[in-house]
């Protein structure tokens, strides 16, 4: 049974780049190429461009902002499936709203202060859309977006709508990392506040993140372990200002690790050099919040 004609025109209609280059659509400003990347503008699209690519048995990797990934300096065999034109915001009821996989932090927050809805404040100045958030149950300051989910939208060939109970979020870990699935928007929660508050506590998250390492990055590279900093753990087996070729560990805070020009390969190994030091320092094993995509060369067992 093929592919029905009505996905196949509404896919033909999916905006496209060919050619896609990883290294201008993520953080680290790193990594090789795709052959093809799609920009679906709403729901059908997505959908269409998901079973399109699965039909036909093509590998494809979901992208939103590309804050949390490092991708390999080799093209990767396959195609792109982009989130960012998925946008958009409407509220569902006294005390929640649905909001697209797409829509980046700024524009979320932007609505928020808009139409007083605090309670999400502590996600300012992440540099991620709500699908990616979703996926890896992202936060800050001790606070996640579990906090503040009903619901989550997606689809694996069929549209569903899991509980906040039964996403089982984690840390840095949603049940949806674990179905092959597009994540299609959420259900959130907020608390009624003025503008004038919600503004006041954005600029405070803000305040703090200034204070983050400058360059390149994905932001904290390991998970911390039972409440133990694995940038204490790091710092602890003297790794701070550690380098290979063009990544460091920075100075500042020691679970970054910052590019300064280099490739995806001197990011990895730099990643795989520390875990074998703390492993070997402290007799904890570190493990990784980034998500690899594309092949790189197995380094550390």
């Amino acid at each position: 049974m093929g592919l029905d004609g009505r996905t196949l025109k509404i896919f033909q209609g999916v905006r496209r780049e060919e050619k896609f280059d990883f290294s201008k659509h993520t953080t680290y400003g790193l990594g090789g190429s795709a052959g093809v990347a799609y920009y679906p503008e709403n729901e059908k699209q997505t959908i269409a461009v998901f079973d399109y690519l699965s039909f036909n048995g093509k590998k494809f990797v979901t992208l939103g902002n590309g804050s949390n990934v490092l991708v390999s300096d080799n093209n990767f065999d396959g195609a792109v499936l982009m989130t960012k034109a998925l946008t958009g915001l409407r509220r569902t009821g006294e005390n929640t709203f649905f909001c697209q996989a797409g829509t980046t932090v700024s524009s979320l927050l932007k609505y928020c202060v808009s139409n007083g809805f605090g309670g999400l404040e502590y996600l300012a100045g992440i540099p991620a859309t709500l699908g990616g958030l979703l996926f890896m149950n992202g936060g800050a300051g001790g606070k996640y977006i579990e906090s503040n989910v009903v619901n989550v939208k997606f689809y694996d060939g069929k549209i569903h709508s899991f509980s906040n109970k039964n996403c089982r979020f984690g840390n840095k870990y949603s049940t949806m990392r674990d179905i092959n699935c597009i994540i299609l928007g959420a259900e959130l929660r907020f608390t009624p506040q003025s503008d004038t508050v919600i503004k006041q506590k954005i600029s405070e998250y803000l305040e703090r993140r200034r204070f983050h390492p400058k360059g390149r990055s994905c932001g904290c590279i390991f998970k911390n372990v039972n409440g133990i900093s694995a940038g204490k753990l790091i710092d602890d087996s003297g790794l701070k200002g550690f380098s290979i070729g063009g990544a460091t560990v920075s100075c500042e805070h020691a679970n970054f690790i910052i590019s300064r020009g280099g490739s995806s390969s001197d990011v990895y190994l730099l990643i795989n050099e520390v875990k074998r030091r703390v492993l070997e320092h402290t007799g904890i094993r570190l493990e990784e919040e980034v998500i690899y995509i594309g092949e790189f060369n197995d380094t550390f067992i």
